[in-house]
């Protein structure tokens, strides 16, 4: 089956899908997280600026987002310590 070619871009398209990223939040939603990044593409003046994108991840999904960072920065992710005995004990 023969692919048709993407759509040309236009002159400045790029700067569009490319920018810094501010801020973040996470919150539960469910079965899902709700992640929220913040992002401009030059020094924002105002909130006009400021981009936001949305995105449903499944908890799947955003340990491996996590993990795939900390190995982009060269870190290991932090481990869980185990319970202590009398936390083991007891619960």
């Amino acid at each position: 089956m023969a692919r048709s070619d993407p759509e040309p871009r236009t002159p400045g398209a790029a700067d569009q899908d490319f920018g810094i990223l501010l801020g973040w939040t996470a919150d539960p939603a469910g079965e899902r997280v709700a992640l929220k990044l913040q992002s401009a593409s030059k020094r924002p003046d105002d909130a006009e600026d400021v981009r936001e994108y949305r995105y449903f991840l499944s908890k799947e999904q955003a340990v491996l987002l996590g993990n795939y960072l900390y190995t982009l920065a060269g870190e290991t992710a932090p481990r869980r310590k185990r319970p202590g005995f009398f936390e083991r004990l007891f619960g």
